[in-house]
């Protein structure tokens, strides 16, 4: 099976496009933002940051001593250098969020695959760890997919399936991971993308709240990435010594389902655990959560449940044709329940304290009997 797919050109690329969108439509922005000089959209800001701020300190409504004012200035300064400098913006803010979570990914594999220097886990120590170990599961997965149909034929079915099931659960985990970091790539490079008109609201209290809802944005989808690249760290230790047996089976075209069945167990535990990392990074920043594909309903319906559940409510839709006046068994647990209810209201109405508070609704202004009797 050829393999001519490559995990860390992929990315690379991805993120080679993201940077040439990101600077071209950030410099577009801050082009239209600058043009005119001081009597552009950011130098009308600037300039009525500076009044707003000389009417308070005229008012006394400015608080604060020379080094609170110098900081103000230092400040406004900042912000307008950050929404119109691309290069400024490039090497304080785009760099340490693109290339941070990789980073951190890497550092982390290379810690944990040190006590497991074994097979392919001794190339797991470059800047592009996490990419290659990608790359390596990827490409046992097709070589241990041949070794399965070298013993495939007419007349034995079994490896066929055995090679189907094993490539379809891997490529969904590479995938599913693939894709987390693509999609988080994408959506922080829009926002970074319109980074000079969200920086610039945050010159005012007014609109800085914008700044605030933008910058929460950015962090969920860069703690996705980060929660994405430290359990491949993890999980890569985890599965690696299994890759290992599978790849020393693999070249002898002898692999068997007691060699890959603990590599599917385990791609599906790591499917179902990247299908929560969404979830922590919307609890971590405070946003809510990208969805996903589906993976619990993929589930429940590969499982049966769902097909279940359809059954369970059409047997309890179903009427006797033979009778038209009978109930179905939803109609007939709906009835009992309306008659269980009427049955305590019942009780209840006949209850001392029931007719206390109805006669006191009545009569509101009547005291209780209680207090009657308590004044006689």
């Amino acid at each position: 099976m050829a393999n001519g797919f490559n995990i860390s050109s992929l990315l690379q690329s991805v993120d080679q496009l993201g940077q040439n969108y990101v600077s071209t439509a950030y410099q577009a922005l801050a082009n239209a933002a600058t043009s005119g000089g001081a009597t552009g959209v950011a130098g009308l800001l600037l300039t009525l940051y500076v009044i707003f701020w000389g009417v308070g300190i005229w008012q006394g409504t400015a608080t604060g001593g020379p080094a609170d004012h110098a900081f103000r200035l230092f400040r406004a300064v900042m912000i307008y250098v950050l929404a119109t400098q691309w290069g400024d913006f490039q090497t304080l803010v785009y760099t340490a969020l693109n290339d941070g979570p990789s980073a951190i990914g890497n550092a982390l594999l290379s810690a944990v695959t040190s006590a497991n220097s074994t097979g392919t886990s001794a190339n797991l120590t470059s800047v592009n760890g996490v990419q290659t170990a990608l790359q390596n599961m990827w490409d046992t997965t097709n070589t241990a997919t041949e070794a399965f149909l070298q013993n495939a034929g007419i007349t034995n079915w079994g490896p066929y399936i055995f090679a189907a099931v094993f490539y379809v659960v891997m490529a969904i985990l590479i995938g599913f991971a693939i894709f987390l970091i693509v999609l988080s790539k994408m959506f922080m490079w829009l926002l970074l993308a319109l980074a000079p008109v969200f920086i610039l609201l945050l010159l005012f209290r007014v609109t800085s709240r914008f700044f605030s809802g933008w910058l929460g944005a950015i962090a969920q989808y860069f703690v996705v990435q980060v929660l994405v690249y430290a359990f491949l760290a993890f999980y890569v230790s985890l599965i690696q010594q299994s890759i290992d047996a599978l790849n020393g089976v693999a070249n002898t075209k002898s692999a068997t389902w007691a060699t890959i069945g603990p590599v599917v167990l385990l791609a599906i535990i790591g499917i179902l655990l990247l299908s929560q990392i969404n979830n922590m990074a919307a609890a971590i920043a405070g946003g809510v959560p990208i969805h996903a594909p589906r993976i619990g309903a993929v589930l429940a319906t590969a499982s049966g449940v769902r097909l279940g559940m359809a059954v369970n409510r059409a047997r309890l839709a179903v009427r006797n044709p033979l009778n038209p006046a009978s109930l179905s068994r939803r109609e007939e647990l709906t009835a009992r329940q309306r008659a269980r209810v009427g049955v305590r209201s019942g009780a209840w109405a006949q209850s001392a304290e029931f007719r206390r508070l109805a006669a006191q609704i009545r009569n509101p202004a009547a005291p209780p009997a209680a207090s009657r009797g308590g004044m006689s």
